[in-house]
């Protein structure tokens, strides 16, 4: 194996920083401003952010001008519909965790697979769950407080419950960012993990975490997850992904139709309370407010929808703080344009790749049923791994594959309407 440069180290090891940084966020921003220096708590993101400008710097490709111009275009969009651009700036700082993992090089990628890394996420796990289990019987002093940094008021760590059951975050920032963080680092690491033992220890453990952090749709991922490492074949994972991408899309659009056509208002009670209530209220009500407010086409646009109105006013008639959905948050963005170009360069792209990487497609099914009633896109933990997995289809995908397309269409503007260019199929 060739020897790791300081450059790809750095990738590697800024990716285990960023992570490590999720899952301590709460207790780093408390000590951090106790020490009066509240800002370092942003210094993993910030070399995130370098280090994505160091790649586009040095190796300039034309989806980055792509990205870049329907990033433009939809900062058009925003300012439009009155989003300031400090908001559009927010967003962008808020999802550079994701483009950085996409441009991540593949020597960087690969050293993420050593087994040096591997134990680093596996004591980041067991730091995580044991954050939660400590925080089960002692009250922990960033949970519910806040600090003020750049004259916003920032909370440190946020303290909630589900009737009198307290949402435990551990030494995260939230209950619900922990619980994912928990499921994230167990699907990657028990794929990789060679003893039974250890790999019972450590599921066992992680299904007690996000069972005290009351996240319902990280345990049943997880367990789903586990289930299909244990039942399907490796190119059967990809099956899954694309029927979980398809209820991702579905079940807002059945919740609205359901709302429609009812009558009478439908309770919620019991322990699914909070999924009926996403389907009879957050979903239905967020497709009527975009539909009446005529944002449905082009959608807010960035820094108009999610944690973005927690520091900048927005007033749109409804509910634009949150979408519980991975596919109604990308339309509430983007619109359904906008949501219709995405959906079609991931279909693309998860199509391309061959069905024989296993780590990969239990990463993005763990993801997808996530994304079923959570916005992971609002999460530095789902951004990483997100990206991560995006990054690995796309170098996994074969070359034919990738620029088969582009190959095609260059051939037909060289050599003309009607006349037969070689080679083309």
């Amino acid at each position: 194996m060739p020897r790791l440069s300081k450059l790809h180290g750095l990738w590697a090891a800024t990716f285990v920083i960023a992570v490590a940084s999720d899952v301590l966020s709460g207790a780093i921003r408390y000590y951090t401003s106790l020490a009066g220096v509240a800002a370092l708590g942003y210094l993993p993101k910030a070399l995130m952010v370098a280090c994505l400008g160091l790649a586009i710097v040095q190796r300039p490709k034309a989806s980055h001008v792509l990205v870049a111009a329907y990033l433009a275009a939809q900062t058009c969009v925003s300012l439009a519909n009155g989003v300031s651009l400090s908001a559009v700036g927010f967003w962008i700082w808020t999802i550079a965790p994701m483009l950085f993992a996409i441009a991540m090089p593949p020597q960087a990628l690969d050293a993420l697979e050593s087994p040096r890394m591997l134990g680093a996420f596996v004591a980041l796990a067991l730091l995580c769950i044991g954050g939660v289990l400590l925080n089960y019987f002692v009250k922990l002093p960033w949970v519910g407080g806040s600090v003020d940094i750049g004259g916003v008021s920032v909370q440190l760590a946020k303290s909630s419950y589900v009737g009198t059951s307290s949402r435990l975050p551990g030494f995260g920032r939230s209950s619900a960012t922990t619980g994912l963080m928990i499921g994230l680092l167990t699907t990657w690491i028990f794929p990789r993990l060679r003893s039974r033992l250890a790999l019972a220890a450590l599921l066992a453990l992680a299904a007690a975490g996000i069972w005290a952090t009351t996240n319902k749709t990280t345990l049943v991922a997880l367990a789903l997850v586990v289930a299909l490492h244990c039942l399907l074949r490796t190119p059967s994972l990809r099956t899954v992904c694309i029927w979980t991408s398809a209820v991702t899309i579905a079940l807002p659009i059945a919740g609205w139709i359901v709302t429609l056509a009812s009558t009478q208002d439908v309770g919620s009670s019991g322990s699914l309370s909070s999924m009926q209530d996403r389907f009879i209220n957050t979903w239905p009500l967020l497709i009527e407010g975009l539909l009446r407010e005529h944002l449905i086409w082009f959608g807010i646009g960035p820094g108009g929808f999610g944690s973005a109105v927690g520091y900048y006013t927005a007033d749109f008639g409804f509910n634009v703080g949150y979408a519980d959905n991975m596919a109604l948050y990308t339309v509430a963005n983007f619109g359904l344009i906008g949501a219709a170009l995405i959906v079609a360069a991931f279909a693309r792209l998860i199509l391309a790749l061959p069905a024989n990487d296993r780590p990969v497609w239990l990463m993005l099914c763990f993801l997808l049923v996530s994304g079923v009633t959570t916005d992971i896109c609002e999460t530095i933990g789902c951004l990483l791994f997100l990206g991560l997995t995006l990054r690995s289809i796309n170098l996994h995908a074969p070359r034919r594959a990738r620029v088969g397309s582009a190959r095609i269409a260059f051939e037909r503007l060289r050599y003309g309407a009607g006349v037969i260019a070689p080679n083309a199929r």
